[in-house]
């Protein structure tokens, strides 16, 4: 197959630059002379008319770049008719080392998806045996046109091109709370096309696709239709990428196994896992693998399998103890596999993470399932990857774009991630990678920001052998993402690197957004003061003022993709709120008297931050609704919201001159002390409240750990599921707020709470309610050392232990707005403790307690 342009002007202006991603593996020119693409150009091809729409898309970048009209196209049958093409197709071995032509030609993957590039004299000339080579040729054309100044001429070149890995994907989380639109899936598929990428995985697809038979799966989620997904993949197979979904099919349910109507599948109720001794779940798998094949066409189909921390715990602990973890993780996934298989996938991917660790899973599960090993750290060998491949199963590896809970993505994480393990994967035999990027806790992220890793990825998986030279690489995304270079898209690029690499905002990357919306003024001790750093803040503020200005410049210059100007422009106006904020909050701390005049001044800098951040929401409305839909959002802006709240308390509590008020409830975290950590074992805890008067509304407010049920008065009013995830559905539940009115009577009233820690940690619960009398007064319900415990209904009531109040590292628990149904705002870590506690033996029990309890003493900032 080939495409062949002639009639092309011949000048003899020098370029002095060429900025190609990925670099071909072989790449001559000659800079002296240019031929240009004209109105008088003719474009030669035997595309067959299917493939037609790789001319449409020349065509139209050809517009783009300036061209009045089309050029016009000739579609050859027989190249004999036309000399000049079969003398160029005879003469075309020639121009290459005869050695490489040979053995190019020999492999696969130059077959598949390899091209040669030639250009001299008045001509240009691409062959493919493949129309992916055909369309690969062309996007390397393309960037060299876009490289010169005029956009339609090309040195004298000479490419021979194929990649080093077969496979070169993204895998884009979109059901952490932002679902982003088909339009701009459509826009990711055809960026990254341009670079070469091939394969685009979709996580997870288990509550994002609108299942027929499941209305409750995925509501108001955001998710797809079966045809929206045959609408995406239409556009993605006319740019060569393969779209291939990863549905989950053991962890990593529990979006859905929080809803009660499919308990029944899981381990216990909202776990992570399903329980594989449930052969139910395997008509309910298949149902929903089944409806996905009518939507995915892909060869491949990737059944996750990963972080299933879950099995065994309940539903299929006597199954698990009869046969081992490991027979039992083989049967399940074989059982998937022949489901899989019988839709007609060819392929299968499984996570590493849980089968490496069981040798009769590595012996006993098809030798065609691809593993895919993914790890997220900076470490140039990996000894997991050479006990899977001892086992000769194809292997993908997997590294990151590091933008997982971070306001932007951590550059120098993961161009080192990026580059190590795809070169060791590729030193080991890997078939390909595939880059992720991750939406943990509710997806706070901008998508847009997610191209540069993509695409520098794109670079690294097409030639992990090639040296990488990051300042080439920079000015070619600049080149042909924006469509220009300029040193202030490299100013700005380069101060997001040092603040995350030097840690310019003295917080983990991955903290950022729990001391982004932590209460401004939660604590105010000397102590906390001091651990609130803030050391050249001042002069951070200005260089973010200075980015905010470059990207306002950059805007109106920019060629392509001026909404990732913005994105850029939004992130730098985050970070310097944070800075205002952290300046603010510690100017205020600890002070006990304030004149006139420093109140007046700080009420006015309040103001400001306020106004800065109703902008700063209003701003990230627009810019998430430009690629995500509105589904998640109000969730997000939830904790925007709340800190408008605690700034506006602020400014009220300043002027009717009140120091400080602790916005924590007072409640604890409290525990009944466990013999034996890590089983599933249920608590008991109760206490008596008496009422003397008529009661005008009664709340509760619940945090588990990590199954609990209410009781008042013997009255069941309801569940509450609590436990550390990074998925949205638990995360939106964790906490809940019941009416409890109803169910209390004068004198005597005990609330009871059956609390079954499932996970096998120590079974803390968190309790906070109002009761208000019509004679206003206010009773306070709050969990402390008063309550009582036991693990046997008909067994003594003991004291319980308590950890304190919620810990105060990035934020407590703020009072709830009950009349509202809205429950205290918590941070990501809510229920961390419990989950780390699970997984620790009872040893180091102790030494958990005693960190807690420093850090929270020490006010430590996390």
């Amino acid at each position: 197959m080939f495409i062949y342009l002639e009639n092309l002007d011949v000048s003899e202006d020098i370029e002095k630059d060429l900025f190609l991603i990925p670099q071909p593996r072989y790449f001559k020119f000659k800079n002296f002379k240019k031929s240009k693409i004209t109105d008088q150009s003719k474009l030669f091809t035997d595309l067959e008319e299917d493939y037609s729409f790789i001319i449409k898309q020349f065509q139209e970048k050809l517009e783009y770049f300036g061209l009045k009209k089309e050029i016009e196209v000739h579609y050859v049958h027989d190249v004999n008719r036309f000399p000049k093409i079969e003398s160029f197709l005879e003469n075309n071995k020639k121009l290459f080392p005869d050695k490489l032509y040979q053995k190019i030609l020999n492999e696969q993957n130059y077959t598949d998806q390899g091209y040669i590039l030639v250009s001299q004299e008045s001509s240009i000339y691409i062959e493919a045996p493949s129309y992916q080579g055909i369309f690969y040729g062309i996007q390397t054309l393309i960037q060299l046109l876009n490289s010169s100044q005029d956009k339609l001429s090309i040195n004298e070149v000479r490419i021979i091109d194929y990649p080093a890995l077969k496979i070169r994907g993204v895998s884009d989380d979109i059901s952490r709370g932002q679902s982003p639109t088909i339009a701009n899936l459509k826009k990711f598929i055809k960026e990254l096309s341009h670079y070469k990428i091939n394969q685009y995985f979709l996580v997870y697809m288990n509550d994002m696709f609108k299942f027929s038979n499941h209305p409750k799966i995925g509501k108001d989620r955001g998710g797809f239709s079966k045809e929206d997904i045959i609408e995406l993949l239409v556009f993605a197979k006319e740019h060569f990428i393969e779209v291939i979904p990863v549905f989950q099919t053991i962890g990593h349910w529990d979006n859905i196994l929080n809803n009660p109507d499919y308990w029944e599948y899981g381990e216990f109720p909202g776990s992570n896992s399903l329980n594989i001794a449930n052969e139910k779940i395997y008509e309910l798998l298949d149902e929903m693998i089944g409806e996905l094949s009518t939507a995915f066409s892909s060869e491949y189909f990737h059944i996750g399998a990963d972080e299933s921390w879950d099995v065994g715990k309940l539903g299929s602990r006597e199954m698990v103890e009869n046969i081992g973890i490991g027979q039992a993780y083989l049967n399940h996934y074989k059982k998937v596999y022949e489901i899989v298989k019988k839709y007609g996938y060819k392929k299968v991917i499984i996570y590493h993470d849980i089968l490496y660790k069981y040798k009769e899973v590595l012996e006993g599960l098809p030798k065609d399932v691809i593993i895919m090993y993914w790890k997220y750290n900076t470490h140039k060998n990996h000894p997991i990857i050479k006990k899977i491949k001892k086992y000769n199963f194809p292997l993908i590896v997997s590294p990151s774009i590091m933008d997982y809970n971070r306001i932007f993505p951590s550059f120098d994480k993961y161009e080192k991630n990026i580059i190590n393990l795809i070169k060791f994967g590729y030193e080991n035999g890997a078939i390909g990678e595939i880059t992720s990027s991750w939406g943990d806790y509710r997806n706070k992220e901008i998508r847009e920001n997610r191209f540069y890793g993509f695409i520098f990825s794109a670079m690294i998986g097409w030639d992990p052998t090639r040296e990488i030279n990051t300042f080439y690489f920079w000015k070619g995304l600049f080149l042909h993402f924006f469509g220009i270079i300029d040193i202030k898209l490299i100013h700005i690029l380069s101060k997001f690197r040092s603040i995350q690499d030097r840690s310019l905002l003295f917080v983990r990357p991955t903290a950022y957004f729990n001391h982004f919306f932590a209460h401004p003024y939660s604590n105010n001790t000397t102590r906390h003061k001091k651990n609130i750093k803030t050391s050249k803040f001042d002069r951070l503020v200005t260089d973010l003022n200075e980015i905010v200005k470059n990207c306002e410049e950059l805007e109106e210059k920019v060629l392509r993709n001026k909404i990732n100007i913005r994105n850029l422009a939004f992130v730098a106006k985050h970070n310097r709120f944070f800075c205002k904020k952290r300046l603010n909050s510690k100017s205020l701390v600890g002070v006990k008297f304030f004149s006139e005049d420093y109140k007046d001044q700080k009420i006015n800098e309040i103001r400001d931050l306020l106004s800065d951040l109703t902008l700063l929401l209003e701003e990230y409305e627009i810019l998430w609704l430009e690629s995500a839909k509105k589904e998640g959002f109000e969730s997000i802006k939830r904790l925007y919201l709340w800190l408008i709240k605690f700034y506006e308390e602020k400014i009220e509590q300043l002027q009717n001159n009140i120091n400080w008020k602790n916005p924590n409830i007072p409640s604890e975290l409290i525990y009944l002390d466990n013999e034996s950590l890590q089983t599933v074992h249920t608590t008991y805890y109760k206490y008596v409240i008496n009422i003397e008067g008529k009661i005008e509304a009664a709340y509760l407010q619940v945090i588990a750990g990590t199954f609990a049920k209410i009781f008042v008065n013997n009255s069941y009013i309801g569940h509450t599921i609590t436990r550390h995830s990074l998925n949205f559905i638990v995360i939106e539940n964790n906490i809940q707020i019941f009416d409890i009115k109803e169910c209390l009577n004068q004198g005597e009233n005990e609330i009871r709470i059956e609390n079954s820690d499932f996970i096998g940690g120590i079974g803390p619960i968190n309790i906070y309610g109002e009761i208000e009398l019509l004679n206003e007064e206010r009773i306070e319900i709050s969990t402390d050392k008063t309550w009582l415990a036991t693990r046997k209904l008909n067994g003594e009531w003991r004291g319980v232990k308590s950890f304190g109040r919620p810990p105060k590292g990035t934020g407590g628990l703020y009072y709830p707005d009950f009349k509202n149904s809205l429950h205290s705002k918590e941070n990501d870590a809510l229920a961390f403790l419990n989950s780390i506690v699970s997984r620790k033996s009872r040893r180091s029990f102790w030494l958990l307690k005693m960190v807690f309890r420093l850090f929270y003493r020490l006010s430590i900032l996390v």
